[in-house]
């Protein structure tokens, strides 16, 4: 609008020289050719089985919400008497009521995509809302287009319309999808589709735009119906996320919106006699969506908060609004008076929503209140519930190993959630539940070696070409159950397809719901004996942080060196392998205590715990009165030791170290004959141990032990498992560097080059 007649195209110079009349058409033509792509785009994207798995809640909100303010619109403008003088105003009526009533699914699935908000529960209400209204509306619009036809022009228009509809969709159906899916099956599984075949798809969603203007239909339906039919996610819909839809928002939608607001022109608003009655009916349709929305949802025994937030989702307004109402004046439904209201109202609802959503929303804060639940509160009575976080076939083995390692026993049985995280690609609806098994042979299930990496692999053979990702996944940690008597241990397998932005949300939703004691998360990184670092996937690690920062419940991060990889390190083998646990103080060295606790009943595992003192030329300046810390740090160990005795794979003994330098040294020495190390994260904790080591850290979400136990430069062969208590706030009790991690920054602390010398000084 600032660049159009009412701003700086008020300055017939700027005009000519920046936006001619002559140059209109061509950015109408590219503007056309930019929502054809985002029609395509979206629809690749968009999950008709939403509609059929929507609950009743879903159902009455979007029924409600649209018809209601649509029946209160439409009597209310036919007794305005400014409108029923007005030509233009009394035609587009219906279609001003219809528009404002709806709510639109893209629009909603881009608004919670930027504020984060996809794998919220008022997210995902209201993206099968918005859903179920638009696909109503699509079948309400066409029958009365049809009926409309027959009546006023002829039954012979009406039913041409009606069978080149049917064969147009046929088409596509019949033709363009086998394509497609030919396309699809080429694609090698998890490789990028090829570059001619995705041009082919591209010009076949052109061409299916023009195709669908030459039989008299809406140049966007030939997309939407082609992206509709054809099967999303990967490859297709990694492919049109990565190569098309950056093009598209970025500079193709761009140019559709400078068009709208070419097209407005304030001056003739203020000058006009509709824009009071016009702004009262758009006020009107928003508050009668408000209570369109709080009705179902206060009968369903929703907060008064939550509906209110609901409420304003489904009030937002955006680019599908804007493409109406320039299909209603390009057809001369609708003066420029009144299209310029309209876009003002959109961009006034619009913005006035996402503000107020921004600051009244936002899902970490139900967790502050949850009940603090921690391993070491367990105190081995009652069932200890663990919360396991797998994204990829890689962390099986290493975290089948450390779950196996957490004994149960009758007086504590193990609960396993676990959780297959997915990122979200190609899609834009996110997935939370239970995990649902496939129907396949028997064989498939029963066939599982112990193995981990056995089980995955007699998975896969058994039901080639069917068995997906989670069900390897979930088949490789079924074999846990059965090593046990029944009801000592339980697996709940759960799934979740999510941004990775937004995937802690999940995780610590079904922390909070189950009541999880502590989650198991693997670290972003790998770290083999044999090989360099690299990366598996950075945006882990922006997982990771977040739920150190919101989780409800105590974290652990393990970092792998090959937990699993061989009989040399393999917890689960036939005879004891050796678990060292460091004990500096803290509540999170208590807590690795506790985990660590858990495993002396192990058979196969030999348990030693080291905890670090001072000298006594050092400790003697710190006599005194201890603290509640202290007091707390003697208690766990003295509790500890007596649980402990009487077995003979225990060790527990006390180190003295000055500085850094001998806790350091100590490490790498257990760290020879070891196979796990367990330590707390120490986040925030003064301590003369680590004194000077913070500023070095390079991984905040390990503490500053985890993070040299963690460095290649430490040249360690164990794994490394690190511990956080559940602080008494959520975001609590975390370093500053650690809450710029979680929210996508970079850590402002330097790279850490520390190397460790034969004799464990510490060189920088």
């Amino acid at each position: 609008m600032l660049l159009g007649r009412s701003g700086l195209c008020r300055f017939r110079k700027f005009q000519e020289v920046v936006f001619p009349k002559r140059s209109w058409i061509h950015l109408d033509n590219i503007s056309m050719l930019a929502f054809v792509l985002f029609t395509f785009v979206v629809a690749v994207k968009t999950d008709l089985s939403m509609v059929r798995k929507s609950g009743k809640k879903a159902i009455a909100i979007a029924q409600i919400s649209t018809v209601l303010p649509f029946l209160l619109v439409f009597f209310v403008a036919t007794f305005v008497s400014t409108v029923r003088t007005d030509v233009h105003a009394v035609q587009y009526t219906l279609n001003f009521a219809a528009r404002w009533a709806l709510t639109s699914n893209i629009v909603i699935c881009f608004l919670l995509a930027e504020f984060k908000l996809l794998t919220s529960k008022l997210g995902r209400l209201a993206m099968s809302a918005s859903l179920i209204a638009d696909f109503q509306c699509v079948i309400i619009s066409s029958t009365f287009l049809f009926l409309n036809t027959c009546i006023y022009q002829s039954i012979f228009v009406g039913m041409t319309f009606f069978f080149s509809f049917i064969g147009f969709v046929a088409g596509i159906w019949l033709f363009a999808r086998p394509i497609v899916i030919w396309i699809i099956r080429r694609t090698p599984e998890g490789s990028a589709m090829d570059e001619g075949f995705f041009l082919c798809i591209l010009l076949m969603a052109i061409g299916s735009s023009f195709a669908a203007e030459l039989l008299g239909q809406s140049v966007t339906l030939g997309p939407l119906l082609l992206g509709v039919v054809i099967p999303g996610g990967p490859p297709l819909g990694t492919a049109v996320v990565d190569r098309l839809e950056r093009l598209v928002s970025a500079i193709f939608l761009p140019v559709f919106l400078i068009i709208a607001g070419l097209r407005s022109n304030v001056d003739d608003v203020l000058a006009g006699k509709l824009w009071m009655p016009i702004a009262y009916l758009i006020l009107l349709s928003v508050v009668a969506k408000l209570f369109g929305v709080f009705v179902p949802c206060l009968y369903c025994r929703m907060s008064l908060r939550d509906t209110f937030v609901l409420s304003l989702i489904l009030n937002s307004r955006g680019i599908i609004e804007i493409n109406t109402f320039n299909n209603l004046e390009d057809f001369n439904k609708m003066s420029g008076e009144l299209y310029t209201i309209n876009i003002l109202g959109i961009v006034i609802v619009g913005g006035t929503t996402a503000a107020l959503l921004k600051v009244l929303y936002r899902p970490s804060r139900r967790l502050v209140h949850c009940r603090r639940r921690t391993v070491q509160a367990c105190a081995g009575v009652g069932e200890l519930r663990l919360l396991t976080c797998v994204h990829t076939e890689d962390n099986v083995p290493p975290l089948f190993t450390l779950v196996d390692a957490i004994f149960p026993t009758p007086t504590s049985p193990l609960c396993v959630y676990l959780l297959h995280l997915s990122p979200l690609v190609g899609r834009s609806n996110t997935i939370f539940g239970p995990y649902k098994k496939k129907r396949q042979s028997k064989s498939s299930f029963r066939a599982l070696s112990t193995v981990p990496g056995a089980a995955v692999k007699s998975s896969s053979s058994c039901n080639a070409g069917a068995a997906t990702l989670s069900d390897r996944i979930v088949n490789s940690f079924l074999p846990l159950e059965r090593q046990h008597a029944s009801g000592l241990l339980t697996i709940q397998p759960f799934v979740s397809v999510s941004p990775y932005a937004t995937m802690h949300d999940d995780v610590c939703s079904l922390a909070a719901d189950k009541m999880v004691d502590i989650i198991l998360v693997p670290f972003h990184r790998r770290i083999d004996i044999d090989v360099p670092l690299h990366s598996v996937n950075p945006a882990m690690r922006a997982v990771n942080t977040n739920v150190l920062l919101y989780a409800p419940c105590s974290v652990a991060i393990l970092v792998d060196r090959g937990l699993a990889g061989g009989p040399a390190c393999a917890l689960g083998a036939q005879h004891a392998r050796r678990v060292a646990v460091f004990f500096l103080g803290g509540a999170d060295d208590r807590e690795a205590l506790a985990v660590a606790g858990r495993m002396i009943e192990h058979p196969c595992i030999g348990l030693h715990v080291v905890r670090f003192v001072l000298p006594y030329e050092k400790a003697a300046g710190l006599w005194g009165k201890k603290d509640e810390d202290e007091m707390a740090d003697e208690e766990a160990v003295e509790e500890f030791r007596m649980r402990c005795e009487g077995y003979e794979t225990v060790e527990y003994r006390e180190e003295k170290a000055g500085e850094g330098a001998d806790v350091v040294g100590v490490m790498r020495e257990m760290s020879e004959f070891c196979c796990l190390l367990v330590v707390g994260r120490g986040d925030g904790r003064e301590s003369p141990f680590t004194a000077g080591l913070e500023m070095w850290s390079e991984y905040p979400e390990l503490g500053v032990i985890g993070d040299i136990l963690a460095s290649p430069d430490f040249e360690g062969k164990a794994s490394v498992l690190v511990v956080q208590q559940r602080s008494r706030e959520v975001g609590g009790g975390v370093g500053r560097d650690l809450k710029k991690l979680g929210s996508g920054q970079r850590s402002q602390g330097g790279s850490m080059n520390v190397r460790v010398g034969k004799e464990g000084q510490l060189l920088r």
